[in-house]
């Protein structure tokens, strides 16, 4: 697919609004055919239980009021798949002020509602996660996912340029009516999900009749995500300014590429050592971070590899979200090379709650890798002096 450009806001909107009604349009079909299918094996069994006694025809209604119920919950469970909750740690109000009042001041100057929740993730990413409050009804609950890793990997300047970006996908398109629109889209997507894994003859049909227009759906689904990229860019810009927006692409970018790769390598390669770490990932990742990164900053090498990633993506490449930006890629000012921070974003912003949030995604992390890392250390014992063919040492 061609690279998607940036569009005026008008435009996505409607862009927005033609999408929400096919979700709609397309959701009310199966719901009708639920209820239709419901319906149809109520009356038979009606109609079996008036007639005169157990005839052929009443056994006929019978079944055929089955196979209808049958349907029905089967178009039911396609239907009912109420959004996954929010993922992460809650984060109160009191454990973290200065996080709160740095959302709420931004969205202030988003002209976004306030967020109800914080929660972080084990993730070196930020979202924006809503769910209506009562399961598929109820007012829309908006929670703010900041990742560990990230909040570890930017200065606090940094991290209120990447709220800032959050608040303007709530102020712009997931406020009102919007978010609903969203919501709605979303669990069509969902549906296409749950029908796509279904393997029976109803599912094959429908699947084979609706094929191509699923497929057009979900390129215009990814269309309309970089579209709202973009605005949430260019409005987050407008309030930090393009410099700091621009210069905060780049070092996530470099910073989850450093930490996907050396960091966790250094992590596991403790495996063909010791029967446990002493490097736990999310206690040390600040000091990691820190100082693993400061001298492949100086090489250019990470800039370069994220820089030039491209491919079908849910989210625009870092390059083209420069480019929209007016930041040319490479320019010192989109990305320069700062001296360390000393003070990053976790220090400023997550003290007192940092130790407790590091151990208990340190013990989630070792409580799902501990047999596989022990069964790597016995088996490097085993080898004694020999290399170990997954990690290389001797």
């Amino acid at each position: 697919m061609s690279p998607i450009r940036p569009t005026a806001s008008p435009k996505v909107r409607r862009f927005a609004r033609l999408l929400t009604r096919r979700a709609i349009a397309v959701l009310g079909v199966l719901l009708g055919a639920c209820l239709a299918a419901l319906g149809g094996a109520v009356w038979l069994v009606v109609s079996a239980l008036g007639g005169e006694g157990l005839t052929v025809a009443a056994a006929l209604q019978c079944i055929g009021a089955v196979l209808l119920a049958v349907q029905a919950a089967r178009i039911g469970s396609w239907l009912w798949v109420p959004p996954p909750p929010a993922e992460g740690v809650p984060l109160a109000r009191t454990q973290a002020p200065a996080l709160y009042r740095m959302a709420d001041r931004l969205a202030v100057r988003s002209r976004a509602p306030r967020v109800d929740a914080i929660r972080i993730s084990p993730d070196i990413n930020a979202a924006i996660h809503q769910r209506p409050r009562w399961a598929c009804c109820g007012p829309i609950h908006t929670t703010l996912i900041i990742g560990l890793p990230l909040v570890h990997s930017v200065s606090p300047r940094q991290l209120a340029a990447i709220v800032a970006h959050e608040m303007a996908h709530l102020a712009r398109q997931r406020s009102g009516l919007g978010a609903w629109g969203a919501h709605l889209r979303a669990w069509w997507h969902r549906a296409c999900e749950r029908i796509a894994a279904d393997n029976s003859v109803v599912a094959r049909v429908l699947q084979g009749s609706f094929e191509a227009w699923a497929e057009r759906d979900l390129l215009d689904a990814v269309r309309l995500n970089h579209f709202e990229e973009y605005e949430a860019d260019r409005a987050a810009a407008a309030i930090v300014g393009v410099d700091l927006l621009g210069e905060t692409l780049v070092e996530v970018a470099m910073k989850a590429k450093f930490i996907e790769s050396d960091y966790w390598d250094k992590v596991m390669a403790q495996a063909a050592h010791q029967p446990r770490p002493t490097i736990r990932p999310f206690r040390d990742m600040g000091m990691g971070v820190a100082a693993g990164f400061h001298d492949l900053r100086r090489s250019g090498v990470l800039r370069s590899v994220v820089l030039s990633e491209t491919g079908q993506q849910m989210h625009p490449t870092l390059a083209d979200r420069l480019r929209a930006l007016g930041v040319v890629p490479g320019v010192r000012r989109a990305g320069r090379d700062a001296e360390v921070t000393p003070c990053s974003a976790a220090t400023r912003f997550l003290n007192p709650a940092l130790p407790g949030l590091a151990g208990w995604f340190d013990r989630r992390w070792w409580k799902t890798t501990r047999s596989a890392w022990r069964r790597h250390y016995h088996d490097c014992r085993a080898r004694g002096g020999a290399a170990c063919p997954v990690c290389g040492d001797d």
